[in-house]
């Protein structure tokens, strides 16, 4: 049904996620990411989006990953339909896997590295996902839709992939939020759309986006001619 990569980058401890599946929308319902907290993957048989702001409250709170999943997972009789990833902004990271989840199912867990798959073609994926996403070249939004891209070579979503999403939060740098949705190659538009914000336009606008560590940041007043318009 769904697998996804959750990382942090070392080099800039920036958080992302990369998420594919058979569905036509799936970016709404799987990355949940707040950049001096963590990231959450919500998804399964019949995903709970509500464990995605749970879960990054009770990382408000100072609870270890292993602590929110078991909290959450405790409070909620559906649980056995459910599938659930967090990844601290340290790195920490845990998992949980409802019994009913649809197979091949499983989960790849390392510091700073977790990949969450249900309903997929390879019970291997996770670990092949992980493996590419540390084996890749190029900054860390190609490296998540790389690992992605393993994913979907060793089999994907028992259905076909249908859509991705890529997310990543910064303290330093604006939000990356891209959705490829009902795309009969999702990973590859991903791609695409990824390219088209490095064009040298978005980036000018991106580079007066406020950010945790400089939260006034604004682009510079327009000139006026003398009529006071812009």
């Amino acid at each position: 049904m769904t697998y996804t990569i959750l990382a942090r980058d070392p080099q800039t401890g920036d958080l992302g996620g990369a998420v594919a599946t058979g569905t036509p929308v799936v970016g709404g319902f799987v990355l949940h990411a707040e950049p001096a907290l963590g990231i959450v993957a919500t998804q399964g048989l019949s995903t709970s989006t509500l464990w995605g702001a749970s879960a990054l409250r009770r990382l408000v709170l100072g609870e270890t990953p292993w602590e929110v999943v078991e909290g959450l997972v405790a409070q909620d009789e559906g649980r056995e339909a459910r599938q659930l990833a967090v990844l601290d902004v340290h790195g920490g990271c845990a998992t949980f896997t409802g019994a009913d989840n649809l197979p091949a199912h499983g989960t790849y867990e390392e510091p700073g590295l977790v990949v969450a798959a249900n309903w997929v073609a390879d019970a291997d994926l996770p670990a092949r996902v992980a493996d590419a996403f540390r084996a890749a070249r190029g900054d860390f939004a190609e490296r998540l839709i790389a690992a992605l891209a393993a994913g979907a070579a060793t089999g994907g979503d028992v259905r076909g992939d249908r859509s991705a999403a890529l997310r990543i939060v910064s303290a330093e740098r604006p939000p990356v939020d891209l959705r490829a949705d009902d795309d009969a190659d999702p990973i590859a538009r991903l791609r695409t759309i990824l390219a088209a914000t490095r064009e040298p336009a978005f980036q000018r606008f991106l580079a007066d986006i406020p950010t945790l560590l400089e939260p006034e940041k604004r682009a510079p007043a327009p000139p006026r001619d003398g009529r006071g318009t812009a």
